[in-house]
């Protein structure tokens, strides 16, 4: 997958689309938008955003990964709450 301001380990953590993956980074590091991208290309390849799971540490990263991913599919998805 070619995705602008990613890494070679970023462009890695978002191509694996067999099973889980954990992402373990410093501040600052792209985490938001390697999980962003990567929930992408699983929606991308026919994964069910319903099968998808995309956890974070803070409330400020969740919510930047949810705007970012609905900006990208187009469409809604749910935040911690469950709620859209």
């Amino acid at each position: 997958m070619e995705s602008k301001g990613l890494n070679e380990g970023q462009s890695k953590a978002v191509d694996h689309i067999d099973g889980p993956l954990l992402i373990l980074a410093g501040p600052g590091s792209g985490k938001t938008l390697t999980i962003t991208e990567k929930v992408v290309n699983l929606i991308g390849n026919g994964i069910s955003p319903e099968r998808t799971l995309a956890l974070t540490f803070s409330e400020k990263a969740a919510g930047e990964m949810q705007e970012r991913i609905e900006k990208k599919i187009g469409v809604g998805v749910m935040n911690e709450t469950g709620k859209k």
